[in-house]
């Protein structure tokens, strides 16, 4: 399989917006299975191999470069996109990252291999590597030309160009998130780091509701420690895990609320709320 020169990247661009708007909606509405998603990632996947796009962290790292080449699409057209998957992150969280990014798709497939993994607890580690590599890549970019991305080899990988030392580079990357959860946009993706950014206020999440048990599933099966009740969903890339192994369904994908309830602490509210709440008749 080999990139199609033909096709324009437009199409891939077009294709992000159209796919994200559709994880989105098919969360919203409880209809997203993994039957889907396991579709999605197969289809953005073969973007990748057959478009080269939309790979956003590339496209973003060619407009630091001033490469109109690199974006495929005229250099205003690539700007709106960037800021519009900020946005969108901001709104709706990681949809384009979990399903529509052929990058991190090639990862998530790659994890969805049946072998025992290995789990980083905690995030603070590859966040911060995370924002470190996003300002290298962007002092390297402005200030020397230099494009950090060339050397993990996502182009060399993608056009199948096995000749390229780079290619393996990346390569090193799937194999590893055979075991690890998406190394390369956990630690070294620089447009990723913003979306991340972005959605630790999203309005709409994945959070629990008061049917939450306290079972402690999403939390065990969580890829990147983000499904506790107070967790901002940084790293969520709404894979879905947690909403799979819920016993009580007690997750759903909805607009961002402060408190949330626990067990026996709805009726507890509403009772303290009838016993204050003066009669009809007092007076």
């Amino acid at each position: 399989m080999i990139v199609i020169e033909a096709i324009p990247k437009v199409a891939g661009m077009a294709y992000a917006v159209v796919a994200t708007i559709a994880v989105v909606v098919l969360f919203r509405t409880g209809r997203f299975n993994m039957k889907i998603g396991y579709l999605l990632l197969a289809l953005s996947t073969a973007f990748g191999f057959l478009v080269f796009a939309p790979m956003l962290p590339y496209q973003f790292q060619a407009f630091l470069l001033g490469n109109a080449g690199g974006l495929g699409v005229p250099v205003a057209m690539a700007a709106v996109v960037l800021l519009l998957f900020i946005v969108l992150a901001f709104v709706f969280g990681r949809a384009f990252c979990g399903y529509v990014c052929p990058i991190g798709a090639a990862q998530e497939l790659a994890y969805r291999v049946p072998v025992k993994k290995l789990k980083l607890r905690g995030k603070v580690v590859p966040v911060t590597f995370r924002l470190v590599f996003l300002i290298a890549a962007v002092v390297l970019a402005l200030a020397s030309s230099i494009a950090l991305l060339t050397y993990l080899g996502i182009r060399d990988f993608f056009y199948l160009s096995v000749a390229a030392a780079f290619f393996y580079v990346f390569l090193a990357l799937v194999v590893a998130g055979v075991f690890f959860y998406r190394p390369f946009c956990r630690f070294l993706c620089p447009y990723g780091a913003l979306l991340g950014l972005a959605s630790i206020k999203g309005l709409f999440k994945l959070q629990r509701n008061e049917n939450c048990i306290e079972c402690g599933e999403c939390e065990e099966v969580c890829p990147t420690g983000e499904a506790g009740r107070t967790d901002r969903k940084q790293e969520c890339y709404m894979c879905n895990r947690c909403r799979e192994v819920c016993p009580a369904d007690a997750i759903v994908y909805a607009r961002r609320w402060g408190h949330q309830p626990r067990v026996g602490e709805k009726a507890h509210v509403s009772e303290s709320r009838a016993v204050a709440a003066p009669s009809q008749n007092d007076g």
